[in-house]
């Protein structure tokens, strides 16, 4: 059994689609903004310390380990924007878990959980704007893309499944 690699922007259900999904297949789940934090402290304050450069390489290192075991990765929304991350992805079960960008706003505003140092002192436009500057890379590294918009974690894992052929 292959890893399965959830890719998509931030906001776009990646926790919590990895967390069902992992559950529903009894795999291993590696969140790895969470590994990250226990590697490297908070992420923000990593970013305003060392650097986005430096984060990407300690996530670059991750990714590598991650899709070593058959487990369901959870990716933070940059991991695409890598050279390196991409030649890893391009043999790997990618799912990109597509959103559209009013709804992805939405839910970054919301979240009280999780500080986003790509979207916390940005307006909405410049999120999106960033969505947008990835949206292609997500669609060309993807295997299946299925769409979370406004859809349970149970939809969205059963279309997974059936995409992937589970």
């Amino acid at each position: 059994m292959e890893s399965i690699v959830l890719i998509g922007f931030m906001g776009a259900g990646k926790t919590t689609i990895s967390r069902e999904l992992a559950e529903t297949l009894n795999y291993q789940r590696v969140d790895m903004d969470d590994v990250l934090v226990d590697r490297i402290g908070p992420i923000n304050v990593y970013f305003e310390e060392h650097g986005e450069p430096s984060f990407r390489e300690h996530e670059t290192n991750l990714l590598k380990e991650a899709v070593q075991q058959s487990s369901v990765i959870a990716t933070g929304g940059g991991v695409i924007l890598q050279k390196e991350n991409q030649k890893i992805l391009s043999d790997k079960m990618v799912v990109y878990l597509k959103t559209d960008p009013d709804v992805l706003v939405e839910r970054i505003r919301n979240d009280r959980e999780n500080i986003r140092p790509n979207a916390a002192n940005k307006n909405d436009g410049e999120i999106k704007h960033l969505f947008f500057s990835r949206e292609k890379l997500y669609e060309k590294l993807a295997k299946v893309t299925v769409d979370t918009s406004h859809r349970t974690p149970q939809e969205i894992v059963a279309e997974i499944m059936e995409k992937v052929g589970l």
